[in-house]
């Protein structure tokens, strides 16, 4: 009895024994398990996508792989993720896309558009335009809308116009308190003219900037010869601003 159960415990030995050899020879001759898809990104370009499925794999594997595929060629990882913990991204990621070669230099942001350009000024007479000392579309003068009408047109042929800058000027002729408003109320006038012929009235911008910005060289006094002399300086001036 006694050499009967020793021989069933030797037999039980021996096959725990065989079974942990066979293990370890099939463990020790597998290599990674994986698997090793071509495939294109979204701008085209050739990338390779590396499964690794072996239960005993991990993220070094894949890189292995990656590092095997591409040879003297530098590994760039598109995307990584962790099959097993779906959740986590890089934890250790059993898959893994990436292409060989450096990664792709990111694209020079675009260029801002050119800024706007001058491309046609016009100045205007304000004697011609206004009866004295007015602004209102009343007191307009004939040739004053005869001369706006004409500048209307020219402007519409520059299809690439953005911004249509109206300016009023004064002469030196009175105080700031009647000059600034004066300026700026003509400019207005004209902007206002020019909607009514069909102008897009939100790339035209009106001011007035009374006598700050002369042009004329005439000398003191207010006679009737400088009063004429300053002519020059009671004027609306209109500059179309655009691409061209």
């Amino acid at each position: 009895m006694e050499y009967v159960m020793t021989s069933r415990i030797l037999q039980m030995l021996f096959m725990s024994m065989s079974m942990a050899i066979l293990l370890a020879a099939c463990t020790s001759a597998s290599g990674p398990t994986y698997n090793l898809y071509t495939e294109k990104s979204s701008d085209g370009a050739k990338v390779y996508r590396v499964e690794c499925g072996g239960l005993l794999e991990s993220s070094a594997t894949c890189r292995s792989i990656a590092e095997r595929t591409c040879g003297n060629q530098p590994v760039s990882v598109v995307q990584e993720r962790d099959r097993i913990r779906p959740d986590a991204e890089k934890a250790n990621p059993r898959m893994l896309v990436f292409r060989c070669g450096a990664a792709p230099t990111v694209a020079a942001a675009a260029s801002e558009p050119p800024a706007a350009k001058e491309l046609e000024n016009f100045t205007l007479n304000a004697d011609a335009l206004f009866a004295f000392g007015k602004s209102d579309l009343d007191s307009m003068l004939p040739a004053g809308k005869a001369q706006l009408t004409d500048v209307i047109e020219k402007i519409r042929t520059h299809k690439d116009a953005t911004r249509i800058l109206v300016v009023g000027h004064t002469d030196r002729i009175g105080s700031d308190a009647v000059n600034k408003p004066l300026s700026i109320a003509r400019a207005n006038t004209v902007r206002d003219f020019m909607i009514s012929r069909g102008l897009d009235g939100s790339m035209i911008q009106a001011q007035g900037v009374g006598s700050t910005q002369p042009v004329s060289h005439c000398p003191e006094g207010r006679s009737r010869a400088v009063i004429a002399c300053l002519q020059p300086d009671r004027r609306v001036q209109i500059t179309v601003n655009g691409q061209r």
